[in-house]
């Protein structure tokens, strides 16, 4: 059976009641800090900051629940070396999902231009969207679950987390939307999971992730909102999964 981790050994490290209890309890965690401190920023310009409160947690999390030295903890991190293989594919596909804006466009008749201060918009998104929910979901909740565990069973076990964060949107933003972002949240793990597997960094499915939730750097017009939501939802749910079509070589490294 393929594993992800140094440290996967013959049964999976989330198996039991106790590991499953200790699992949960540091996502909690992880999850509180992020969603609390993000809540507070829906345009992603403070994603510096939020990063470096959702790393220290990670950290908190490591040591305390974990007993993992400083060092072991700082490499579980996933912010190493990046891999150019894995950059590469993710970079191809996140030009794939940009043509969103494009299609958009054209289905629309509208003209979609970026916001005036997209540069800083753009950081902010990489480094929430991008690594810090990254750090959360497969720094986290997909290297715990994979040790000891192959690919697909290790996705499938986070889908369920994942879409249940999501349920705040069906409340804030409509069913629709709220049950769109559910399903890309869950499906679009496929495809970040594929890339943290190849790398062992969060490098990889950051930088797709960004491409994802780039919506954030355009100015909508009026015209362009009919079609906006299934276009992007179709676009994120579809494009991310060509990852599949490249050939995987699992990266081991500790946890």
């Amino acid at each position: 059976m393929a594993t992800y981790l140094d440290e996967a050994g013959p049964r999976p490290a989330v198996g039991t009641p106790a590991t499953w209890a200790r699992f949960l309890l540091g996502f909690l965690v992880l999850w509180a800090v992020l969603a609390g401190v993000s809540a507070a920023d829906p345009t992603a310009r403070w994603g510096p900051a939020i990063l470096a409160a959702v790393v220290a947690a990670f950290l908190a999390v490591a040591r305390g629940l974990y007993r993992r030295p400083l060092r072991e903890a700082l490499r579980a991190l996933g912010l190493g070396r990046p891999d150019r293989r894995s950059l590469t594919v993710s970079a191809a596909i996140s030009a794939l999902v940009l043509l969103v804006w494009p299609v958009t466009g054209l289905v629309s008749g509208a003209s979609i231009p970026l916001r005036p201060d997209w540069p800083v918009v753009l950081i902010g998104i990489f480094t929430l969207h991008g690594l810090a929910e990254e750090l959360v979901w497969r720094g986290y909740v997909f290297r715990r679950l994979a040790q000891g565990r192959s690919f697909w069973p290790a996705v499938f076990r986070s889908m369920p987390l994942i879409a249940l964060t999501h349920v705040p949107i069906v409340a804030t933003a409509g069913p629709a939307i709220g049950v769109g972002a559910m399903l890309v949240a869950a499906v679009t793990s496929i495809a970040l999971s594929r890339l943290y597997a190849m790398s062992g960094t969060l490098w990889a499915p950051a930088l797709l992730h960004t491409a994802i939730d780039s919506f954030k750097l355009v100015v909508l017009p009026a015209a362009a909102l009919p079609s906006y939501p299934f276009l992007i939802i179709g676009f994120s749910l579809v494009v991310p999964l060509l990852v599949i079509a490249f050939p995987h070589r699992p990266h081991r490294r500790s946890s």
